[in-house]
């Protein structure tokens, strides 16, 4: 699959847990693929370690496993992306683009259940409320936000009254996690 894709390059491959924090030290890549279930460590807790020992690593979990549980642990530890083994390879190096890019990657065939599922979330967002929960999950401030869609301060921060009661949160930190968790991105 990498030999059809020349912009990617494959720089190892190892069977376990242990041995894949040993190669993202020895190698640095900018992309990890993960399975979730591996011998000894699994791959989340691979994940987590690589997160913490390379934080400009970039994970993208490759599982057979869709359930919302092990999608919301692998991004709580860290993955960027989470594809399905059962999908096209081309959502796999779309994933891989992605979170090099600096954005999160959730397998479209997860995406729907995932975001009609959410607990809490009684109503979907306006595609105004993501553009907001977007702005917020990169980190600006009400004042940018406005600026940038062109709102008031208030209306960002009535906005964003409705957002956190959507999604079932307290506060700006957990609507971000929410959008990174659940793959709220379109």
């Amino acid at each position: 699959m990498f030999g059809m894709a020349p912009d990617l390059e494959l720089v190892g491959s190892v069977e376990n847990g242990e041995d894949v924090i040993e190669a993202v030290k020895r190698h640095r890549p900018e992309v990890v693929i993960m399975d979730v279930r591996l011998p000894g460590i699994d791959g989340i807790s691979a994940v987590k370690r690589i997160a913490e020992a390379a934080p400009e690593v970039k994970t993208v979990m490759f599982s057979a496993y869709g359930d919302k549980r092990l999608l919301s642990d692998a991004i709580a530890a860290g993955a960027r992306g989470y594809v399905m083994k059962g999908s096209p390879p081309e959502d796999l190096l779309r994933a891989i683009r992605t979170v090099t890019a600096g954005k999160p990657f959730v397998d479209p065939s997860l995406s729907p259940a995932l975001l009609m599922s959410q607990v809490g979330h009684d109503a979907p967002l306006s595609e105004r409320e993501r553009e907001i929960l977007q702005l917020l999950a990169a980190g600006n401030d009400n004042r940018t936000i406005a600026a940038r869609l062109h709102l008031s301060e208030k209306t960002v921060g009535n906005r964003m009254s409705e957002i956190f009661q959507k999604l079932g949160v307290a506060n700006r930190t957990e609507a971000a996690q929410v959008y990174y968790r659940e793959g709220i991105q379109e």
